[in-house]
């Protein structure tokens, strides 16, 4: 089934996503994200198997991430934004009710739209532009901080027009 993107522009979108953050009270003292107790609370779970990653959507406040066994923690933790950036952008912000299912692969606006949700929601600007400032822009240390890759820094950098 082709998704409708939503319609909120890319900056409405990082905004809705660090609202997302700061309503769920979800950031630590350095602005690193808890993703487990986000999707606990939203009433979600994670499930790890031998499938891609993927959300699927049994009714608002009932969904499961998956997760696949061979992946890092901090793709993981991206992987776990992007999905939840379907869920909000996706599912509940057009005020779904019924099943649904996302998978990741394809190159398309909506899965553009969540990739967008996951690196704001990970990655608050005001924190990682004060982050990028006191790191001299390490792209290392700073994806330390935040528990992303340091290409998920990179892009966010390029995005905030920091490099």
């Amino acid at each position: 089934m082709t998704r409708e993107p939503s319609r909120l522009t890319n900056a409405a979108i990082r905004q809705y996503a660090e609202r997302v953050g700061e309503h769920h009270e979800i950031y630590d003292r350095a602005g690193t994200a808890d993703l487990h107790d986000l999707v606990r609370r939203l009433g979600g779970r994670l499930a790890i198997g031998d499938s891609k990653e993927s959300l699927h959507v049994n009714a608002p406040g009932d969904f499961v991430i998956y997760l696949p066994r061979l992946t890092s923690s901090r793709r993981d933790r991206f992987t776990i934004a992007h999905e939840l950036g379907h869920y909000f952008l996706h599912y509940l912000h057009p005020g779904s009710e019924t099943a649904a299912s996302f998978g990741r692969g394809e190159r398309n606006p909506v899965e553009t739209q969540a990739n967008v949700f996951a690196s704001s929601l990970l990655m608050p600007e005001r924190v990682f532009r004060e982050a990028w400032r006191l790191k001299d822009g390490d792209v290392h240390a700073l994806a330390r901080q935040f528990e992303v890759s340091p290409a998920a820094v990179a892009v966010r950098a390029q995005v905030l027009g920091l490099s």
